[in-house]
């Protein structure tokens, strides 16, 4: 009676491993940092880094920060940039101009109505009314383009400028960065098929220690 509960509790322990290894996947496979929309700055932005929108974030190694970035005003022109943390500390200290700074390369793929996704190596996103463009950054990005693994702390920057009466600035922009989702799915489907296989051994060592015993 006592083995068979010890079957029982490892037969549904190894279940909901294998169950639950999926769904913590896909749930933690992106973490969102920033998700603003609308995000509003003043139009200073474009002159004073101190009024930029910045979000920081950390990358490991071969980690992927993601970001969706957008504006439909047709007078509104924002730009967006990737510094280092040391470089943003540096420059906002001085309220620098933020269009003087070169910025990290990253990976972009923009979408426009009627026309195919474009790809392309940069350091700067400028859009005015373009719809979506989808932003990926590993540390750098070479010309072909690749992406460079540089692991470290930056600093997502946005600035623009309102060429109407208003001095608001909008726009839209979601920040995600490469969760442990993978990780732990493999993890908890590995310990749970390590489980599965440790019940089938002791169903087989209790089948054997029957056998023995009816001789």
């Amino acid at each position: 009676m006592k083995s068979k509960k010890i079957l029982t509790i490892i037969l549904i322990i190894g279940i909901a491993l294998l169950i639950t290894g999926p769904i913590l996947g896909f749930a933690l496979d992106e973490i969102t940092l920033a998700d603003q929309k609308p995000a509003t700055i003043t139009e200073t932005s474009d002159t004073e880094i101190q009024s930029a929108f910045a979000s920081e974030f950390t990358i490991d190694r071969n980690q992927k920060i993601t970001i969706v970035f957008s504006v439909y005003y047709s007078d509104i022109t924002v730009n967006l940039k990737i510094l280092t943390k040391y470089e943003y500390d540096v420059e906002y200290a001085a309220n620098s101009n933020p269009n003087g700074l070169t910025g990290e390369y990253f990976i972009t793929t923009t979408f426009r109505l009627g026309q195919n996704p474009s790809v392309s190596r940069q350091n700067l996103i400028t859009i005015s009314n373009q719809g979506e463009t989808y932003l990926d950054f590993t540390g750098s990005a070479t010309a072909t383009p690749y992406f460079i693994s540089i692991p470290g702390s930056y600093v997502v920057i946005v600035y623009g400028d309102h060429t109407g009466p208003e001095t608001d600035v909008f726009f839209n922009i979601l920040v995600k960065v490469d969760g442990p989702g993978g990780f732990l799915s493999t993890l908890f489907i590995a310990i749970g098929i390590i489980v599965l296989v440790c019940y089938a051994l002791f169903l087989a060592y209790n089948y054997l220690n029957k056998m023995r015993r009816g001789r």
